[in-house]
Protein backbone atom coordinates (compact mmCIF):
# COMPACT_ATOMS: atom_id res chain seq x y z
CA UNK A 1 0.00 0.00 0.00
CA UNK A 2 1.18 3.89 -0.60
CA UNK A 3 1.93 5.61 2.31
CA UNK A 4 1.06 8.95 2.65
CA UNK A 5 2.18 12.13 4.62
CA UNK A 6 0.17 13.08 7.71
CA UNK A 7 0.87 15.29 10.61
CA UNK A 8 -0.85 16.37 13.86
CA UNK A 9 -0.70 19.59 16.34
CA UNK A 10 -3.26 21.01 18.80
CA UNK A 11 -6.11 23.21 17.66
CA UNK A 12 -6.12 25.83 20.08
CA UNK A 13 -9.38 27.37 18.70
CA UNK A 14 -11.52 24.32 19.01
CA UNK A 15 -9.38 22.43 22.02
CA UNK A 16 -9.20 19.59 19.81
CA UNK A 17 -6.16 17.79 17.81
CA UNK A 18 -6.23 18.39 14.13
CA UNK A 19 -4.65 15.62 12.30
CA UNK A 20 -3.69 16.48 8.61
CA UNK A 21 -4.12 13.36 5.95
CA UNK A 22 -4.18 13.24 1.97
CA UNK A 23 -5.30 17.03 2.25
CA UNK A 24 -8.41 16.46 4.86
CA UNK A 25 -8.42 18.04 8.43
CA UNK A 26 -10.34 16.05 10.81
CA UNK A 27 -10.38 17.37 14.57
CA UNK A 28 -10.66 14.82 17.42
CA UNK A 29 -10.13 14.39 20.66
CA UNK A 30 -8.26 11.35 20.63
CA UNK A 31 -5.34 10.29 19.04
CA UNK A 32 -3.21 6.56 18.91
CA UNK A 33 -0.56 6.44 16.59
CA UNK A 34 1.31 3.15 15.70
CA UNK A 35 3.82 4.33 13.30
CA UNK A 36 7.21 6.33 13.90
CA UNK A 37 6.86 9.93 13.88
CA UNK A 38 9.09 12.74 14.14
CA UNK A 39 8.72 16.73 15.50
CA UNK A 40 8.80 19.34 13.27
CA UNK A 41 9.28 23.33 14.08
CA UNK A 42 7.61 26.07 11.53
CA UNK A 43 8.11 29.82 11.13
CA UNK A 44 5.06 30.37 11.48
CA UNK A 45 1.62 28.67 13.29
CA UNK A 46 1.09 25.83 13.98
CA UNK A 47 4.77 26.11 15.89
CA UNK A 48 5.04 22.29 16.48
CA UNK A 49 3.50 19.63 14.62
CA UNK A 50 4.23 16.08 14.69
CA UNK A 51 4.50 13.96 11.33
CA UNK A 52 4.78 10.72 9.57
CA UNK A 53 3.86 8.16 7.35
CA UNK A 54 0.87 6.19 7.08
CA UNK A 55 -1.19 4.11 5.07
CA UNK A 56 -4.40 4.18 6.88
CA UNK A 57 -5.98 6.15 9.01
CA UNK A 58 -8.94 4.99 10.81
CA UNK A 59 -11.71 7.44 11.82
CA UNK A 60 -14.21 6.59 15.03
CA UNK A 61 -16.45 8.76 16.54
CA UNK A 62 -14.05 10.87 18.56
CA UNK A 63 -11.22 8.57 17.29
CA UNK A 64 -8.38 8.56 15.09
CA UNK A 65 -6.34 5.32 14.90
CA UNK A 66 -3.40 5.98 12.29
CA UNK A 67 -1.53 3.25 11.37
Amino acid sequence: MKKYRFFYHYNKIHKKISVHYRDKCYLTDNIKVSVETESHWNKQQPRLVIRGFSSNVSIEENSITIQ
